[in-house]
């Protein structure tokens, strides 16, 4: 109570001196604007100042209350449409996941402009227009893709890359990786498809180039790098060789040797590359050279394939290269694989009876089709033809069990 006495006291001492201040001051505030004057008092412009500035507030406030509902309405209604096309993405995304294909197309392509993520639905409806065989679909998807992200060279440029290669439409696929590649030289999944591509080509010079790439950027792991690698070179090497066979030039078989020498020592320790290289050498007709590598290859590292392939190349010296054979034989007496190849060199020493029993001691040790139609040769050339035609047959069923 006291309080209030007190306030209004103190509004009527402020009124009463501010009442007394505008009768005896004699300010007044004269303005001039061309031919015109506006003269008053300055408490009249302050109390002309005050309405305003009252007036200004009250319309304000009528303002906001009038705006403020249609804006909140509209940012819910904004907000209820956003959610709408958040649920429509979703189930879109979530069709093309599980397979639904025309399902998916349909969703992702009515939502894609309005959807939060339009290129990732246009790239999703045009992956689903591929696997249901509308090509023309999937042109103007991705066509749309471009327009809403023109940001999304690489995306797109990667799902285009994907379906020629699918389509085994190597040379497209091809064209679009090189650009991509050029932008990007380190992105893996490029540099897996660039492999892809040349594969499909059979450009095993392209792809040997890339090879530092993939090492660099851990593209494979150290298995499936190995297995790029074997490919790599092991068809080199065989184009190679069957190119210097055409041709009959020194030249395309030094660059066989070239090759082989300019290989990372790793690969050249592949079995596969290995075998493809003294194959090639032995096919050019450089047998003397295969011999040797092969002779030192079996020392440090013994195998079945090198051991039969050791049989068949034809070395300098036949009769040191069976006493070579031979030797190996203390080691291993019961190799099936060892015997053939003695049998093989016995017969190109013309020791006939030596390679009947080496022949018939590998094929006692393993049936082996190879060994049926060596033996078959040399019954043939011992005047045994019964024997030859019986061997040959039981070489033929073994083959066609295998």
């Amino acid at each position: 109570m006291r309080r209030l006495l007190l306030i209004v006291a103190l509004i009527f001492v402020v009124g009463g001196l501010l009442a007394w201040q505008m009768i005896e001051s004699g300010a007044y505030i004269l303005i001039v604007y061309g031919n015109y004057t506006i003269d008053m008092s300055l408490w009249a412009l302050l109390l002309m100042v005050i309405v305003l500035w009252l007036i200004w507030r009250v319309i304000r406030g009528l303002l906001h209350a009038l705006i403020e509902p249609s804006q909140k309405y509209l940012k819910e209604r904004s907000t209820i449409k956003q959610q709408r096309n958040r649920t429509r993405t979703a189930k879109g995304l979530l069709q093309y996941i599980e397979g639904h294909w025309d399902q998916a197309r349909r969703t992702l392509r009515g939502v894609a402009k309005h959807s939060e993520m339009p290129l990732v639905s246009y790239l999703a409806a045009a992956n689903s227009a591929y696997e249901i065989g509308d090509q023309e679909d999937v042109d103007r998807l991705l066509a749309k893709a471009q327009e809403v992200n023109s940001g999304g060279t690489l995306a797109i440029g990667l799902v285009q890359a994907q379906m020629y290669l699918r389509d085994e439409r190597y040379e497209e696929a091809l064209a679009i990786l090189q650009r991509l590649y050029s932008k990007a030289p380190e992105h893996p999944l490029i540099l897996r498809w660039l492999n892809n591509a040349y594969r499909g080509l059979k450009d095993w010079a392209s792809l040997e180039k890339l090879l530092p790439d993939f090492r660099r950027y851990k593209v494979f792991n150290k298995r499936a790098m190995r297995r790029v690698e074997s490919e790599v070179y092991s068809s080199l090497l065989e184009s190679l060789a069957v190119q210097a066979k055409r041709s009959g030039t020194s030249a395309d078989t030094d660059e066989l040797i070239r090759l082989w020498h300019e290989m990372p020592k790793s690969v050249r320790s592949i079995k596969r590359v290995l075998i493809s290289y003294i194959t090639s050498l032995h096919q050019v007709g450089e047998a003397n050279r295969a011999e040797s590598l092969l002779r030192k290859s079996l020392k440090t590292n013994w195998d079945e394939a090198l051991v039969r392939l050791y049989g068949i190349v034809d070395g300098e010296d036949p009769q040191k290269q069976l006493i070579t054979a031979e030797s190996w034989l203390r080691q291993r007496p019961n190799d099936p694989g060892l015997m053939l190849a003695l049998g093989r060199l016995s017969q190109r020493n013309q020791l006939w009876g030596k390679a009947r029993d080496y022949l018939e001691s590998s094929i006692a040790l393993k049936l082996q089709p190879e060994a049926f139609v060596e033996l078959a040769r040399l019954m043939v050339r011992l005047g045994e033809h019964e024997k030859s035609a019986e061997y040959y047959q039981k070489g033929l069923a073994l083959s066609a069990n295998g």
